[in-house]
């Protein structure tokens, strides 16, 4: 990967110059079944351009409470784009798409503007949603006259959870982000996808976020090279997490089910006081393997990806299994 970007073939990109960042789009938009796509820094602005471009200061968003552009992202979506949410309660993130159907055309978060859905769904530790569930929202989103949008960050990830292709995902989706830099392993960068109109437009409010780049090909090289040769390898890491969360669950002191472990993240409660979890944080740490406070109180992250072998997940255990008996065992 770092050999491509030394390597790389620039240009501007703000003129659409760089040969290897339009060879990414190209490619990206042909693995999901897209028309086009934009290269952008980060998988945040990805989501906000698509919102900037779907919806109109004043509407809402009709989402799971818990989803990435709630917790992370609501400032931007509600400060600089005069957003809503009309959020609810998923079934471990997903909803469901009798609940589109129900949901009210106008309340006091403001007019229904667009749906938007998570696949995977980061803070339901990586719950996947199927292709054929996807294709029913679409349906419901079509009957309500709302566009979808897919944050698609780890939607590799969904693929190779569900079998599906990327483009059986994100068939009906009206737009789409994804993200390069989590597990298919390159340094920065996302992209998000729509029709060629979509795309045009959101190269507008890419500027106006402060996201065109100038010779964007050397990070656009690490992308392409983890787009053409780091996904089928994620099932990997989903076996990894799913060691974890099994000795996670058979670890004293810590709270999971392994059930619910689908693809690569693992997110565990302590047991007892939440207020332990900060010192197990760093009694873990100080062994060298780092984990997250994440998702509510008591709870924490752990992800596998490229970086984390065998040998990876045998020590993070045994980390983890020290720290539980240190810090939250009586």
């Amino acid at each position: 990967m770092r050999r491509a970007m030394a390597e790389a073939e620039v240009g501007d990109d703000v003129f659409g110059e760089d040969p290897t960042v339009r060879q990414l789009e190209e490619e990206t938009a042909t693995v999901l079944g897209k028309e086009a796509s934009l290269f952008v820094p980060s998988g945040c602005m990805g989501n906000e351009i698509a919102i900037g471009v779907h919806t109109r200061p004043g509407q809402a968003i009709f989402l799971d409470r818990f989803s990435h552009v709630v917790q992370v992202e609501a400032r931007a979506v509600m400060e600089m784009l005069g957003c809503r949410f009309a959020v609810r309660e998923g079934n471990r993130g997903r909803i469901a798409p009798e609940e589109v159907d129900a949901a009210r055309a106008g309340t006091e978060d403001g007019t229904l503007g667009l749906l938007e859905v998570e696949n995977t769904h980061n803070y339901a530790s990586g719950s996947v949603y199927p292709a054929a569930v996807m294709d029913s929202l679409a349906r419901a989103a079509r009957r309500r006259g709302l566009p979808l949008h897919l944050d698609g960050a780890r939607i590799w990830n969904a693929s190779v959870a569900t079998g599906a292709t990327p483009a059986a995902l994100a068939a009906g989706a009206d737009s789409v982000m994804v993200c390069y830099s989590k597990g298919l392993g390159a340094p920065v960068g996302s992209a998000v996808l729509g029709t060629k109109a979509f795309i045009q437009e959101a190269r507008g409010v890419r500027k106006m976020f402060g996201g065109a780049m100038r010779q964007a090909g050397i990070i656009a090289a690490g992308a392409l090279h983890a787009l053409r040769h780091h996904r089928e390898r994620l099932i990997e890491d989903h076996a990894r997490a799913k060691r974890l969360a099994e000795a996670f669950a058979a670890t004293e002191g810590l709270a999971i089910d392994p059930g619910d472990i689908e693809t690569n993240i693992v997110i565990t409660s302590v047991k007892g006081p939440h207020e332990r979890l900060p010192e197990f944080v760093r009694a873990v740490a100080a062994q060298g393997v780092l984990i997250s406070p994440f998702g509510g109180p008591g709870r924490f992250r752990a992800v596998t990806h490229l970086d984390v072998d065998d040998a990876g997940i045998d020590r993070a255990i045994a980390a983890v299994r020290s720290a539980a008996r240190s810090v939250l065992v009586p």
